[in-house]
């Protein structure tokens, strides 16, 4: 689609924002509004991996701790989630997945159904006190002394700009300046945690990551816009 074409394709407000930060220049705006959408690609392709092998790494330590049906289990009669004031919102989660799986239940689409704002929150207080205290274990090589509160913040952190890329919102400002400070910072918390959790991210990234090379990208049109 050419730009004449993709400009009046977006909303007047989206493309304004653009506009102002590349000095209303608008071959340059609709540079970086694409910029922004192949960073929110790249990202996100990243956070679903992340995603997959951070939950498949808490549904493991669960089944050693707690057996296979440990989720199942945890919203019977006693069961953690069931029997601990403050789990409420992950109770439901846990049973509306059920029901809405039906027939097709089984443990392992289950796991796939909970949303990464569930599993998040296996490391929010009151969760990670109810299942045990156990949950650093999935984090063999994490920095001493890591508090489940610290992974907690973190896993906020990426969790916030995944639903931003997942709602089409721009990553790529910081207010109304093009700024990539704050991804950089939230890819390599990915990478940390990836680390943390015994993964090689050269290794579970090859040729899905091309993150750096996009940020890069915004980064020479801030370049050029500063210098008009």
């Amino acid at each position: 689609m050419p730009n004449s074409q993709l400009h009046t394709a977006i909303s007047a407000p989206r493309h304004n924002r653009y506009l102002m930060a590349c000095g209303n220049n608008n071959e340059r705006a609709m540079s970086l509004y694409k910029a922004n959408i192949k960073l929110s690609q790249q990202l996100y392709g990243v956070i679903g991996i992340f995603e997959v092998i951070f939950r498949n790494s808490i549904d493991r330590h669960f089944i050693l701790m707690k057996g296979n049906t440990w989720l199942e289990d945890s919203v019977q009669d006693g069961g953690y989630l069931e029997a601990s004031v403050g789990c409420e919102d992950s109770f439901h989660a846990v049973q509306e997945a059920i029901q809405t799986l039906g027939n097709d239940y089984t443990h392992d689409r289950l796991i796939a159904k909970l949303t990464f704002g569930f599993w998040r929150y296996q490391f929010g207080k009151k969760q990670f006190a109810a299942a045990g205290s156990s949950l650093l274990e999935i984090f063999p090589n994490r920095a001493f002394g890591t508090s489940q509160k610290k992974v907690f913040i973190n896993l906020t952190k990426i969790n916030e700009v995944r639903n931003r890329v997942a709602h089409y919102e721009p990553i790529c400002f910081n207010n109304f300046i093009i700024s990539t400070g704050q991804i950089l910072r939230r890819y390599n918390l990915i990478i940390q945690l990836l680390i943390w959790m015994g993964c090689d991210p050269n290794i579970i990234l090859s040729g899905i990551d091309d993150v750096l090379n996009a940020i890069d990208t915004i980064n020479k049109i801030q370049v050029i816009s500063r210098l008009g």
